[in-house]
């Protein structure tokens, strides 16, 4: 994790008078631990959820019974439920999430190990980050505690709805096809595209560029701009 991430975490969410709830499942309560190593966390953190089994999962979180029996547990609808189920049962403002098959065993099809869902509700909406990890259950564990923090730090500096300049096509069934983008002063060539879904924020798209960076694009139709989702040089776009 980058030196004093937890801090500035701490910091911003003093300045904003917010408070903050976590749900957790396979990192089994790692990012409540970081939060509150920081001293005087107890201002901005109300505390957590640890709801490993699915069954937690709808009785402490109100995740739905439908979503899980649908999605599973490892899904980005059920990471998303799990952050608003922790927000609404803290009283909070930020709800974050984390769900995943840490490993070595619990592989399923279409789920392999290292497979995490990290997942976000704010004020400013809901967001799902998908990672594929390529350690052990300690690394796996770990690397998604520290994705959900930087995460969180990177929505209290407004980072999450970033708008950028996306050069893109539509093709005949009006799906968009971004073919290059500006972000940080630099142009990007998206290479190939992979997972894309929708939801009340927009469509999504996971680019790879000409350089081997993995982003998330969002276009939200009603206001006709582009955002950036993440950013991240070790992720899969499948």
């Amino acid at each position: 994790m980058d030196p004093g991430l937890d801090y500035q975490i701490g910091e911003l969410l003093r300045r904003r008078s917010w408070k903050l709830a976590t749900a957790e499942s396979c990192t089994g309560g790692l990012v409540s631990h970081l939060i509150t190593n920081v001293p005087g966390s107890s201002d901005y953190f109300l505390g957590g959820i640890t709801a490993y089994a699915n069954e937690a999962k709808e009785r402490l979180l109100g995740v739905s019974r439908a979503t899980l029996e649908t999605y599973g547990a490892v899904s980005r609808e059920t990471a998303l439920e799990m952050a608003a189920g922790a927000r609404a049962a803290f009283g909070a403002e930020i709800g974050i999430s984390t769900s995943g098959i840490a490993g070595p065993g619990g592989e399923m099809p279409g789920k392999p190990v290292g497979l995490v869902w990290v997942g976000m509700s704010a004020p400013a909406g809901q967001w799902a980050w998908q990672y594929l990890w390529p350690g052990d259950r300690i690394e796996n564990k770990t690397l998604s505690a520290q994705a959900a923090l930087q995460h969180l730090l990177d929505y209290l500096m407004e980072k999450t709805m970033e708008t950028i300049q996306v050069q893109a096509r539509w093709d005949p069934e009006g799906r968009a096809e971004p073919s290059r983008f500006t972000w940080n002063g630099q142009e990007w060539r998206v290479d190939s595209t992979g997972r894309r879904w929708k939801d009340d924020q927009g469509e999504h798209i996971l680019c790879m560029t000409a350089q081997g960076q993995v982003f998330e694009l969002v276009y939200h139709p009603l206001q006709e701009i582009w955002t950036l989702g993440f950013h991240n040089e070790s992720r899969s776009v499948a």
